[in-house]
């Protein structure tokens, strides 16, 4: 029989069976119980333990919770995660309780995760949303340790965080947006007005902006293509692809058309200025007189508070978004159209954030159907 028990002293028996050995170190890893019996009962009980091994019953792994993080995180870096996705993933792993981490992998249940999330929102203060984050990085750790074959199961699902409360959007009004564009139209940096009409004219994201190059921009100005995005984690700016993976081209309404031509044409002057050549690989928004850099998304979000504070206007930057949407929802374009705009990967995205900015849609629809019927 494979395994090993023995009486470490009368009635009191201690079984132990191989697990193999640790994929990491390398050690030899065993299971142990201990239990009072008879020798033939103990027989009985490891020949049980030994069939429970057998069929993954129990956690293969002597691992913590810690330690499947840090080797999860290692390997989702090494697939090719984005650098602020690990940014937060790690940060998410650092507000773990230790006690938690501590814990070896076979000891954490649904119950263990269900009294974490309590202490996450009830001694740490932490919002619903905010723990909800915690879950899902939980559970992709535990599905992976299943594919290691390092858990028989994963606690995660049967847990239950605490429930979100479901916040629908509220897109500023345009008259609010107008205040601010024009408020920057004048204030000491003018090419933020531009800045946020893009953002606002496209529907785009801000990081996607800030990774526009002028190789992007049509040659008549008429669109927009946004292939990547920038990123700043630990004080470095990075370039990477868009939040969707995929690239899209957006149309531009005439006025914008135009503030980007001249925007153009101001940055081909003072490159000329300094000597340099404006290239198609330089970035649209730029310090260097050549564009070789771009700018950190957060001067974006930082300009706009300023602006949206000193005129009154209470919308977040991102909320341009949720305006591009609720305009185009309601002038009746198809969901698949804004989701194109927007960058969603589907068209379920688009439905659940912004369902409700369309009452119009469901009169259209009677309407159309009530005709049906008329002689």
């Amino acid at each position: 029989m494979r395994g090993s028990l023995r009486e470490v002293r009368p009635g009191y028996w201690q079984l132990r069976v191989s697990l193999g050995r640790d994929p990491v170190t390398g050690a030899p890893r065993y299971r142990t119980r201990s239990l009072r019996a008879t020798q033939r009962e103990a027989e009985r009980a490891l020949s049980a333990l030994v069939t429970e091994v057998d069929e993954g019953r129990v956690a293969r792994s002597a691992d913590t919770v810690d330690s499947l993080l840090e080797q999860w995180l290692e390997h989702i870096e090494h697939e090719g995660r984005s650098p602020t996705t690990m940014n937060g993933y790690r940060r998410l792993k650092a507000q773990l309780p230790a006690h938690f981490l501590r814990l070896p992998l076979r000891k954490v249940s649904p119950r263990t995760l269900d009294e974490l999330y309590r202490e996450l929102s009830r001694k740490k203060g932490r919002g619903a949303s905010t723990v909800h984050h915690f879950h899902r990085l939980l559970r992709a750790a535990f599905n992976q340790a299943l594919r290691w074959e390092m858990l028989d199961r994963n606690p995660a699902p049967l847990a239950r965080p605490p429930k979100a409360p479901s916040m629908e959007v509220e897109p500023p009004s345009v008259a609010a947006v107008r205040s601010v564009l024009e408020a920057a139209a004048v204030s000491q940096q003018p090419e933020n007005a531009l800045r946020f009409r893009l953002i606002a004219a496209t529907g785009c994201r801000r990081a996607e902006v800030c990774g526009l190059h002028w190789s992007d921009v049509a040659a008549d100005f008429s669109s927009v293509v946004f292939r990547t995005s920038i990123v700043q984690v630990n004080g470095e700016l990075i370039e990477k692809d868009t939040k969707a993976h995929q690239q899209r081209t957006v149309k531009l309404d005439a006025a914008t058309s135009r503030m980007l031509e001249a925007h153009e044409a101001d940055c081909r002057d003072r490159a000329g200025e300094f000597g340099c050549r404006l290239e198609p690989t330089a970035f649209v928004f730029s310090d260097a007189v050549d564009g070789s850099t771009p700018i950190p998304p957060d001067r974006l979000t930082q300009a706009w508070r300023r602006l949206a504070d000193a005129t009154g206007c209470e919308a977040r930057l991102h909320d341009l978004r949720h305006l591009q949407a609720s305009l185009l929802l309601d002038a009746g374009e198809s969901v698949t159209t804004v989701a194109a705009r927007l960058g969603h990967r589907d068209t379920a995205t688009t439905l659940r954030v912004y369902s409700h900015l369309m009452p119009g849609a469901d009169e259209r629809a009677a309407d159309i159907v009530g005709s049906l019927f008329l002689e």
